[in-house]
């Protein structure tokens, strides 16, 4: 996905037990050097800029509608990038322009069984929300999953069970 890499970064990369975009993300400027071996640092690091860090927050409050009550997980998706505020994908090898789109999946990952999907595309930020199913007893190993549709290793997991105590 990146288009600086080369076989010698690759290497250098793998020596220092990097094997992700996601992990050369949260390596520091300064400490890019230190991992890239011969490679200048300040290329890769312009390469890093274009892709996204988002940021989510969960809100688990109840919702009225129609005059029933139901649990809603509120969910709030921010980008960090200072630089990047667009919904266009970072894919310089693709030959057409790519929006980015996102998936919101709502399951259990103990028990394999998925509660709620919806597809969301936001350049700054989104506020959105999906109803919780009345049927379950307890949110245990319940999780919000955030899945990209253009970069691989990208998904963040987030679970719903820390949420029961900040229910408004």
């Amino acid at each position: 996905m990146l288009p600086c890499m080369n076989a010698d970064l690759m290497h250098s990369l793998s020596r220092s037990g990097i094997f992700s975009v996601k992990e050369l993300l949260d390596i520091p400027k300064a400490s890019l050097q230190n991992v890239t071996g011969s490679f200048p640092a300040s290329r890769l690091y312009q390469d890093l800029q274009h892709f996204p860090r988002v940021r989510t927050k969960l809100k688990l409050q109840k919702k009225e509608t129609n005059g029933e009550s139901s649990d809603a997980l509120y969910i709030r998706l921010e980008k960090s990038n200072s630089r990047r505020h667009s919904s266009r994908a970072f894919v310089p090898r693709f030959p057409k322009i790519k929006e980015e789109q996102w998936w919101l999946v709502l399951g259990n990952t103990s028990t394999s069984e998925l509660y709620a999907l919806k597809r969301v595309s936001f350049s700054d930020h989104l506020v959105t929300s999906m109803k919780l199913p009345q049927t379950i007893p307890n949110l245990q190993g319940m999780k919000l999953i955030l899945v990209s549709d253009c970069y691989i290793g990208f998904e963040q997991e987030h679970s719903i069970e820390g949420l029961i105590g900040s229910r408004h």
